[in-house]
């Protein structure tokens, strides 16, 4: 996306800017229109205004310095990357704006031709947000342009699901399973995990389906049904109906539905293994049943084993998160040939 107060840079998995709460000159990024979360439950409603995997991307001309300036209502960290390479440490801003000064470092500007670089071209500065709290961009100075096409991944993938799929006990933006995925298969990630209220809304099912920007997608549906007080029978409906709008509007798209990962329900004493299995049953009946060719079924107790999770049986932790990013992208670029 590109904005008119910011000719000079792409912000990426930003669907539009709004006036920050806590400064209202700055320009807060959200991954999807305040008109879509108005469809969404309360919870969905305010992560979708969090920078999950949002990215404010520029090439620098020459050897310019870019000021990029930027606040959070809260102390968070901004990861500036140079395509693949990673920063030595994040950058910390908070509600008073903070400028950072960015140039193409020496030694990537100093590359021999001929090396591989992975996906991204090295002079594209990637700036990446962490999931919370929200981010707003003031100002942009120094000569710099957007990112080109052949700058940047050919392939656009995208994830809808729970805090899993946002990395909410992922060590940094990076190492949560969505980047992993990108990176194993050299694609771009958009992000629009919902934690705590993934609930397949039909609202989102909409605007997901609206979307032209993406080429491959994979929906994991959904822990935070079956920890609230859904019925397997309600999930079935509501997850169908989901599955069915996205799967119509893009039928030449591959799409992939993953069921429950090992959690909390499977394995403890108290848990409640026959509810989370009827819940990757439902999912199973609604792939199987469809008639759409590019819809498939991902089984989330195959993508990660039991000691990926953190303390909580919930939540995967970075080995997990490295786990299942090899498994699904193992499954995916066989989904995709």
């Amino acid at each position: 996306m590109s904005i008119a107060e910011y000719p000079s840079i792409s912000l990426h998995n930003v669907a539009e800017t709004v006036p920050a709460e806590w400064n209202p000159e700055g320009d807060r990024l959200r991954r999807v229109p305040a008109s879509v979360g108005e469809g969404l439950n309360d919870s969905a409603r305010e992560r979708v205004g969090e920078p999950t995997g949002c990215e404010i991307r520029f090439v620098p001309e020459g050897d310019a310095e870019i000021e990029v300036t930027l606040s959070a209502p809260e102390p968070t960290r901004i990861h500036p990357f140079w395509g693949v390479f990673q920063p030595w440490k994040p950058t910390e801003i908070g509600p008073e704006p903070e400028t950072l000064s960015l140039r193409v470092p020496d030694r990537l500007a100093d590359l021999s031709e001929g090396t591989e670089t992975g996906r991204f071209d090295p002079r594209v500065c990637r700036l990446l947000t962490e999931r919370t709290p929200a981010v707003a961009v003031h100002d942009v100075a120094g000569e710099c342009r957007p990112p080109t096409a052949d700058e940047l991944p050919d392939t656009r993938y995208l994830a809808y699901g729970t805090s899993i799929t946002e990395g909410a006990a992922a060590s940094t933006p990076h190492t949560n399973y969505v980047t992993r995925v990108a990176r194993e298969l050299g694609y771009d990630a958009l992000n629009l995990g919902c934690s705590g209220s993934a609930y397949c809304d039909r609202t989102m099912a909409d605007h997901i389906a609206g979307r032209e920007d993406f080429d491959v997608a994979t929906l994991s549906l959904s822990v935070n049904m079956a920890n609230a007080d859904f019925s397997i029978d309600e999930f079935h409906s509501r997850a169908e109906t989901f599955v069915e709008t996205i799967a119509a509007a893009h039928p030449e798209k591959p799409i992939a539905c993953v069921t429950l990962l090992p959690y909390f329900a499977d394995l403890t004493a108290s848990g409640d293994r026959e509810r989370s299995e009827g819940f990757r049953d439902a999912l199973r009946s609604i792939v199987a049943d469809s008639d759409h060719d590019d819809l498939h079924l991902v089984s989330g107790p195959d993508l990660m084993e039991v000691s990926g999770l953190t303390a909580d049986l919930l939540h995967p932790g970075d080995d997990g998160m490295a786990m299942i990013g090899t498994a699904l992208a193992d499954r995916l670029e066989r989904i995709v040939e």
